[in-house]
């Protein structure tokens, strides 16, 4: 069996987990029967269960216990975390893509540069040995040469919008940044190792970004937007900061409440939302959408 077999396989268990506690014999008819869905084998022995329960406690981060006076499994342990739901939708993305070719045109996939991961496994390799990288970056905004060349030491990725990105110290002026992995070229990774950085963290330098951007001039702070009625449930289902509070929810709006930096991206963000939502704090926050609202206005005079 392949290992991308055994990767469904976990998924499979799981997901039957999850929903509800079930005997060995309902686990292995619901394998069956997904095997015939997908023209597999995911046929398993108790013997291999037990074996495999293991390995997803190891994997997956989610333990199994067998309830003898039930006769049942169930998830005791779930941590649910990002990795593991990125790792169950790559897997049904592969499966969509298998089936893909029958189905013509009904599956639209959205057309984007997929370059970037390229390079993923080889800068997660640099991270994990502490290796210094050297590349070429094209810098959309800086005034030095577009096309530069940078020696960094790796200490993360983030991804926004679909798109990944570098957190790395640049050796240029020792300052913690951010690259995009689509504009990284001529990658060398150098037999050069550096010490992490006692007590970084990369998930704390974003907590209270937006996206990628953090500004050292901008200071996080309480945001209160109001939404048009018919904009609940978009901001509800996909949260525009892990920090998002309701306020109200009425007839006549949806307020929230974020507590983050006010940067460029998130700025961008409200703006593309136009008309259904309004600014009501801070006073300078709603002072810079007036500003850029009446330039957008003023270009098409």
């Amino acid at each position: 069996m392949s290992k991308k077999q055994f990767l469904k396989r976990y998924s499979l268990i799981i997901n039957k987990l999850r929903k509800s506690a079930s005997s060995f014999e309902e686990i292995q008819k619901y394998l069956e029967e997904q095997s015939i869905n997908d023209e597999e084998n995911y046929a398993i022995s108790i013997r291999t269960f037990q074996r495999e329960i293991k390995e997803i406690a190891t994997t997956h981060n989610i333990e199994i216990k067998y309830f003898r006076s039930e006769n049942v499994y169930k998830i005791i342990d779930d941590c649910n975390d990002e990795r593991n739901e990125r790792l169950m939708e790559s897997l049904e993305i592969i499966e969509a893509l298998k089936i893909s070719s029958t189905l013509s045109n009904r599956l639209i996939f959205e057309k984007r540069k997929t370059s970037e991961t390229n390079i993923l496994s080889y800068l997660m390799e640099a991270i994990k040995n502490r290796n210094e990288i050297h590349f070429s970056y094209i810098n959309y905004w800086s005034e030095e040469s577009a096309d530069s060349k940078r020696k960094v030491q790796p200490l993360g990725l983030k991804e926004a919008k679909n798109r990944w990105y570098l957190i790395a110290k640049d050796l240029k002026d020792n300052r913690t940044k951010t690259f995009g992995l689509d504009r990284i070229s001529n990658l060398e990774i150098k037999n050069i190792t550096f010490e992490y950085p006692v007590n970084f963290n990369p998930e704390d330098m974003f907590s209270h970004s937006f996206g990628i951007m953090s500004e050292d001039n901008k200071k996080p702070q309480k945001i209160i937007l109001s939404f048009s009625k018919k904009q609940e449930n978009y901001i509800k289902s996909l949260a525009l900061h892990h920090s998002q509070k309701e306020l109200i929810n009425n007839e006549k709006e949806y307020r929230i409440e974020l507590f983050l930096q006010p940067t460029y991206d998130f700025v961008m963000e409200l703006m593309s939302i136009g008309a259904e939502v309004k600014v009501l704090e801070p006073e300078s926050l709603k002072k810079e959408m007036i500003e850029k609202l009446e330039a957008t206005l003023k270009r098409y005079k």
